[in-house]
C-alpha cells in the first residue's frame, strides 16, 4: 500500500466527517494533543501521521482500518456502519440519507437496476408514506437507540419536512428500479404485533394509537396484495416479485445494483445499515439471496392460493390487536 494512497483515503474521510477546515483542525489538536501547526503540516501532507495517531483518529472517528489501508482479501471485505440520527438529523445525517437517494434516482435510466430484498421488518420503501407505520419504526428506534433515560412516547415522535421529503423520495424512486424482489420472513407481521403489544403494555403507545396503527397496517396490506396481483408498481410499470420464505431470518439483508454502483447490505439497530461497495461482495451476496428465492414460495402474479393464504393470515394477526 502506498503512503499516498494510505494519506488521501485519511484525508477523504475525515474531511467527509468534519468539512469544515478550522473545525477539522480543533478537533484533531484535542484528540492528538499537538499544537495546531503540527496538524497543518500534517494536512498539507509534509508531514505523515504516525500509526499511532491514525488509530486513534480511526477510533475517534469511527472510521475502518481495512477501508483506509485497502486489506481487501478474499476473506476480508470492507463494511461501513451508516449510523443515522433519525429524529433530530444534523447536516450530516442529512448528507447520508441524500447519497443514497442520488443513487436511487440513478434507476429512472437504467434497464438493468435490480434490489433483492430479505427481510424480517417491513421493507423502508415499501412502507415510508404510511405515517404511523413510519412513526412506529423510527419510535422503536428511539426506544432501543436513544439516549437513557429519555424514552419517548410513540405521540411524541415527529419528523422534520425535510426528513418526510427524503422518505417520500426513496418511497417514489425505489418503484423506478426496473426489478425488485422482496423475500419476506414468514413471522414478518408476527414481529410487528408484538412490538405493538409490547409497547402497549408499558403505556408508551395509547389504545387510540394502536387503533390508528391497526386502520393503517389493513391499509398497507390491501396496497400489497394488490402490487402482488399485479406483480409491477402500477405508477412507474417496474417488476416486483413478493416471495415468503420457509425459514426465518435473523435480520434483514439486501443488495442493489444501480448503473455502476453495487450495493450490499445488512440491516442493523432497526433502520441503519452495515453497507459494503464492494463488487465482490455484492456478486456473494446477490448469489445467496437468488438461491434463497429459489427455495421461497412466490405470491406475486401466479401464486394465486398462496398469496390469498399468507395476507388471510395477515389480516387475521393485525386484528388481534
Amino acid at each position: 500500500m502506498k503512503k499516498d494512497i494510505l494519506y488521501e483515503n485519511l484525508l477523504s474521510s475525515i474531511r467527509e466527517k468534519i468539512p469544515q477546515k478550522t473545525a477539522l483542525v480543533n478537533k484533531l489538536v484535542d484528540i492528538l494533543c499537538i499544537e495546531k501547526e503540527a496538524v497543518y503540516r500534517r494536512l498539507r501532507g509534509e508531514v505523515a501521521f504516525t500509526f499511532a495517531e491514525i488509530v486513534t483518529i480511526s477510533h475517534e472517528f469511527g472510521i475502518s482500518l481495512d477501508n483506509l489501508i485497502g486489506a481487501i482479501t478474499d476473506k476480508s471485505r470492507p463494511f461501513q456502519l451508516k449510523l443515522v440520527d433519525f429524529l433530530d438529523p444534523g447536516d450530516i445525517d442529512y448528507k447520508m440519507l441524500d447519497e443514497y437517494i442520488d443513487i436511487l434516482t440513478q434507476a429512472r435510466y437504467d434497464d438493468n437496476s435490480e434490489l433483492i430484498d430479505c427481510t424480517n421488518i417491513l421493507p423502508q420503501q415499501l412502507y415510508m408514506n404510511n405515517k404511523y407505520i413510519s412513526r412506529f419504526y423510527l419510535f422503536k428506534w428511539m426506544y432501543q437507540c436513544g439516549q437513557s433515560g429519555k424514552t419517548k412516547r410513540f405521540q411524541d415522535i415527529n419528523v422534520t419536512d425535510r426528513f418526510a421529503n427524503i422518505q417520500f423520495a426513496h418511497t417514489t424512486e425505489s418503484r423506478y428500479i426496473r426489478n425488485s424482489y422482496y423475500i419476506f420472513d414468514p413471522s414478518i407481521f408476527h414481529y410487528l404485533i408484538n412490538d405493538i403489544n409490547y409497547f402497549l403494555s408499558i403505556h408508551l403507545i395509547t389504545p387510540e394509537e394502536v387503533k390508528m396503527l391497526k386502520e393503517e397496517l389493513h391499509k398497507f396490506l390491501n396496497e400489497m396484495e394488490q402490487i402482488a396481483a399485479r406483480g409491477f408498481f402500477e405508477d412507474t410499470g417496474n417488476k416486483v416479485f413478493f416471495y415468503i420464505s420457509n425459514v426465518n431470518f435473523d435480520t434483514s439483508y439486501w443488495c442493489l445494483q444501480i448503473n455502476n454502483s453495487h450495493i450490499s447490505m445488512i440491516k442493523t439497530f432497526i433502520l441503519s445499515s452495515v453497507a459494503s461497495l464492494d463488487e465482490s461482495t455484492y456478486g456473494k451476496l446477490r448469489k445467496w439471496l437468488r438461491a434463497l428465492i429459489r427455495s421461497s414460495i412466490m405470491i406475486s402474479v401466479s401464486g394465486e392460493r398462496q398469496r390469498i393464504m399468507f395476507f388471510e393470515a395477515q389480516r387475521k394477526l393485525i386484528d388481534t390487536l
